[in-house]
């Protein structure tokens, strides 16, 4: 889809004209105007393109069934967005409903926003940047890093420990283990 039918499309799903500049750009940083795009959410994010909504509503329902975190349709939502938006599997993938929904989303978190600035344009450009892909909900936290553990989270096998962000004056140190026996091992660790 192209912005200008997309721009359309803004007009013709929500009450509100005013829309179509914000939901541009969350789309446009999203999906590239991509409604059938779903994103399986890891370590290194997983896009998928499908042909039709039959697919990608298969797709998506496969993957959440498989305890997999997605991003869906035009604005990359992920689980609990679609359910705010008031959307479901099947119809995040309908371009109009999508948009509807997004609509209502972006509105009540323009108002949370607006409550706590006095500067609409100011809000509107934080809300927008909320849409973003792991953007922070909140504050950003702590850089972590998962670790097994005995005391592991239940669900996920993982607990999170803090680490500090490696400096870039940092060189890489080098451990060589055995080197007295005539096996060595030789270990990088950055």
């Amino acid at each position: 889809m192209d912005p200008a039918a997309f721009a359309a499309l803004v007009e013709q799903c929500t009450p509100t004209p005013d829309l179509i500049r914000p939901l541009t750009a969350i789309v446009r940083q999203a999906s590239s105007f991509e409604p059938l795009l779903i994103t399986i959410e890891g370590r290194k994010p997983i896009p998928i393109q499908a042909t039709d909504p039959d697919e990608a509503i298969q797709l998506t329902t496969e993957a959440i069934a498989n305890g997999q975190q997605v991003r869906t349709g035009l604005a990359q939502l992920d689980t609990k967005e679609t359910k705010q938006a008031g959307l479901t599997a099947a119809t995040t993938f309908d371009a109009c409903k999508h948009i509807a929904g997004l609509g209502r989303l972006f509105d009540a978190r323009l108002q949370s926003a607006s409550m706590k600035s006095s500067d609409r344009d100011q809000a509107i450009a934080r809300v927008v940047m909320s849409f973003a892909a792991g953007a922070p909900s909140t504050t950003p936290k702590p850089r972590t890093q998962p670790m097994a553990s005995a005391g592991a989270d239940s669900s996920t096998g993982d607990t999170t420990i803090n680490t500090p962000a490696p400096s870039v004056s940092e060189h890489p140190r080098w451990a060589v283990y055995r080197s007295g026996l005539g096996t060595s091992a030789f270990f990088y660790d950055r």
